[in-house]
């Protein structure tokens, strides 16, 4: 190759490298060319590696590492290369993928950091990379914590009951355990919020410094002088009937249960579980069943009766003057339905008759009962005994509403009524009450 007529001599000509006029190997402004003449690049001359005439120190176009053109063993930011590319495999025992030391599964061993782990990591305990079979013990979060076959232990072991690895301190399944045992002796814990009371783990029910517990619930009482005013069905815990508590018989009754009334004798021996406070009517028609209560109680506040009747037609009783000598006052009511409710009501006691006739109203919206009359009593008193039955001194009357709201109590009679009026009624009726009592 000549230019201007002389032999090209270590220049190029058109990209190619000469020497004494001949394509030739070399080196030019720091470019390695081949004996071709042709730069280097992106491939191997004498064992190296070159990227446009330059030992390469990089990534080829292929993705391998090179460092002064030869394929890069060791580590490069933070990542570890064999002959040029990110290695995966292990090297002197420590694992690594993708240049990094291995932190994971790999053949069923658990690294972390390229090493087979020992210790707990996820809440799983490995020796040597793989689950610890059988019982062992190892720190986790600050504490001492049981594990087994791997897993944070929850069940019981050594009398001990644990929870997820640690021994159980409180409230589980209605059991109070302490350092996995169950609490000896009387403790308050919470249970869904409400204070509940243990003996030695468990709920108690009993007597404690003078209050009744059942199931741990501390229970209300509602009467150290109560007794049924009539004969009252008692159950155990699993409602099934176990006997029959004689009308008039003194208890001491608690509310609060989930079963029931509980029934105790007066020095606290428990008999069982009365109906919660009421019980219906025979033939009670529409009055559902809160009509007649069970247990009469002094504390309680003063209720007055009131006339429950079965037809709402005709009800028939008597009330005592004067026991001793059993005068009685019949009582005698009849009502007649209308349209609109009931039109009239006709009321005979001893002597005095009333004849008492509704009153309506209407508007372009209809009509309705603008009166209204009701048979009830006012200032009944606390029970007494005669003779071995128990009756209610009150007075009857006849109460009505006009249609200004005008409230008219007419007396009927005063005098006694026997239980039984208030348990198992009479001709056509009953007296109820929510809750009697007082003094």
């Amino acid at each position: 190759m000549y230019v201007a007529g002389r032999l090209a001599n270590k220049r190029l000509v058109n990209g190619k490298y000469y020497v004494g006029g001949k394509l030739s190997q070399g080196v030019y402004a720091d470019k390695q060319y081949d004996g071709h003449g042709a730069l280097v690049d992106g491939r191997y001359l004498n064992g190296y590696y070159y990227a446009n005439g330059v030992k390469l120190t990089g990534k080829s176009r292929d993705g391998n590492y090179f460092k002064n053109g030869v394929s890069f063993s060791g580590d490069m930011n933070g990542r570890h290369y064999e002959m040029g590319t990110l290695f995966t495999g292990s090297l002197k025992g420590v694992a690594y993928k993708d240049g990094l030391k291995l932190t994971g599964t790999r053949g069923g061993i658990y690294y972390k950091a390229g090493k087979p782990f020992s210790g707990v990591m996820s809440n799983v305990l490995y020796h040597n990379g793989r689950r610890y079979t059988g019982y062992h013990t190892a720190k986790f979060q600050n504490v001492t914590a049981l594990f087994k076959d791997g897993h944070l232990f929850t069940g019981t072991r050594n009398d001990v009951y644990y929870k997820s690895g640690k021994a159980f301190s409180g409230v589980l399944n209605n059991k109070l355990y302490k350092a996995g045992r169950k609490y000896a002796g009387y403790h308050f814990a919470t249970v869904n919020y409400a204070s509940k009371l243990f003996r030695n783990g468990s709920l108690f029910t009993g007597t404690y410094h003078k209050s009744m517990y059942e199931a741990g619930q501390k229970l209300t009482l509602v009467s150290r002088k109560a007794f049924p005013v009539k004969n009252t069905v008692l159950t155990n815990a699993s409602g099934k009937r176990i006997s029959t508590l004689k009308a008039g018989t003194p208890v001491i009754i608690y509310s609060g249960s989930q079963r029931g009334m509980l029934v105790t004798t007066t020095v606290g021996k428990r008999l069982g579980y009365a109906e919660d406070g009421y019980t219906g009517l025979k033939n009670v028609g529409d009055f559902g069943p809160n009509v007649v209560s069970t247990f009469y109680y002094p504390e309680a506040p003063v209720h007055d009766l009131y006339l429950m009747a079965v037809d709402d037609r005709s009800v028939q009783f008597d009330v005592i003057k004067n026991l001793k000598t059993q005068q009685k006052t019949h009582v005698a009511i009849a009502a007649k339905h209308g349209k609109y409710g009931i039109d009239t009501i006709k009321i005979k006691a001893s002597q005095k008759l009333i004849n008492w006739h509704a009153k309506y109203q209407s508007n372009q919206y209809g009509t309705w009962q603008a009166t209204g009359g009701t048979i009830q009593t006012e200032h009944t008193a606390a029970p007494i005994k005669f003779h071995g039955k128990i009756y209610f001194k009150t007075t009857v009357i006849f109460q009505t509403s006009d249609e200004h709201y005008k409230i008219t109590k007419t007396k009927l009679v005063t005098g006694y009524v026997p239980l039984s009026y208030l348990s198992t009624g009479f001709k056509g009726g009953a007296f109820g009450y929510y809750y009697l009592g007082g003094k």
